[in-house]
């Protein structure tokens, strides 16, 4: 596996190497040397490889997850994007020009997420189309990646095609549970919504296999998958859908970094840590468990990943840190953009905090309707 700008890769090459990599994790990430871009009427420094997102919120998000980071409430009291929805898709992407334009020629990471950027087809066709546009004017996304939950493509197939044509670099499809009941009670999809159904989500995935680079996406949880066994069940039927990459996520360490409320606490007693996983699949190098293959580690600024073979698959486990992340968005230096949908650019999820630039007060009115 190659590096990139993003993270650091490395293969212990020892039992004790991977044991200090364990314990260490996203605190073994050694920081690169920012860039100085002009931007805005001032000199930002930015870490190489950081990702842009045009936060996803055109429509309200159709599925209701147990763990959804954006109903986290921050000490300082500072409301999330997510209550804030696009109303004026021409105002939006001028702006999203404006946004982007002055950091033409400095790569960056395309980082589709937010809400469910699929719930409104035509926000996404038209994003997708302004930053192409974008793109032929000097503007550079090294990587390409759509974050969803996978409902629009199952009613509007096309999208998948939208998307290959546009280039997507790789679509990280979340899925909780190989029993579509058990996913219904961690994602908590609309009730509209087919791909709640695994008959519709596996024609879904069979279909966007021959078009897009697809990874599957699992987050542990105790109501979920929590032990190797449910991992290796979920993998067999992952791989029965022609599924070649899973990556299984504990929920993000917030270590009372958020303020209490029932998303807090159902992540607290939902938690899965990643330890005793990784411990049964690879005390030792020398005593994996069989069938298991270690192939690597990634240290990233808040997130550390050990990488596996199982069978044909390419298996992830991955944990995080929300105070890591923080810690180092707190340094000054911007770990990534993120464009709010009241057209604020900042540094951070917060609309409110590290502001790159602000939409002219008068202007605002657009994204608001009418009393």
């Amino acid at each position: 596996m190659a590096p990139t700008l993003r993270n650091q890769y490395q293969t212990a090459t020892s039992s004790a190497e991977l044991a200090q990599f364990r314990a260490a994790a996203w605190q073994f990430y050694q920081p690169v040397a920012p860039v100085a871009v002009a931007a805005f009427g001032r000199t930002h420094q930015l870490r190489p490889g950081l990702t842009f997102t045009p936060f996803a919120n055109a429509v309200r998000c159709n599925a209701h997850c147990a763990f959804c980071s954006e109903e986290l409430l921050r000490h300082e009291g500072h409301q999330l994007t997510a209550k804030r929805l696009i109303n004026d898709y021409p105002a939006y992407f001028q702006r999203l020009r404006q946004v982007l334009l002055p950091f033409r020629g400095f790569p960056l990471g395309l980082s589709l997420s937010g809400l469910e950027a699929t719930a409104e087809p035509v926000w996404l066709r038209e994003l997708l189309a302004c930053l192409t546009g974008l793109e032929g004017e000097g503007v550079v996304f090294n990587e390409k990646v759509l974050y969803t939950n996978g409902s629009g493509l199952a009613t509007q197939p096309d999208l998948g095609l939208a998307l290959e044509d546009f280039g997507l670099s790789r679509l990280e499809l979340s899925r909780c549970h190989d029993d579509e009941a058990v996913n219904q009670q961690i994602m908590r999809f609309n009730r509209n919504q087919p791909i709640r159904h695994n008959a519709v989500y596996a024609a879904t995935v069979g279909w966007l296999h021959r078009h897009l680079s697809v990874k599957n996406s699992c987050i542990l949880t105790r109501l979920g998958i929590a032990t190797l066994p449910d991992v290796e069940r979920y993998l067999r039927w992952a791989a029965g859908l022609g599924v070649r990459q899973v990556v299984f996520r504990e929920l993000s360490r917030l270590e009372g970094s958020y303020l209490p409320n029932v998303f807090t606490e159902w992540i607290e007693q939902n938690r899965v840590p990643i330890e005793p996983l990784l411990t049964a699949v690879a005390p030792t190098l020398e005593a994996t468990r069989p069938g298991w293959e270690y192939a690597g580690s990634t240290f990233g600024y808040y997130y550390y990943n050990e990488h596996y073979r199982w069978q044909e698959l390419e298996v992830i486990f991955e944990t995080s840190s929300y105070p890591a992340l923080q810690a180092a968005n707190a340094t000054g230096v911007l770990q990534k953009l993120i464009l709010h949908s009241d057209g604020t650019l900042s540094g951070d999820w917060d609309p409110d905090s590290r502001v790159l630039s602000r939409v002219p007060k008068p202007s605002l009115d657009y994204y608001y309707p009418s009393a």
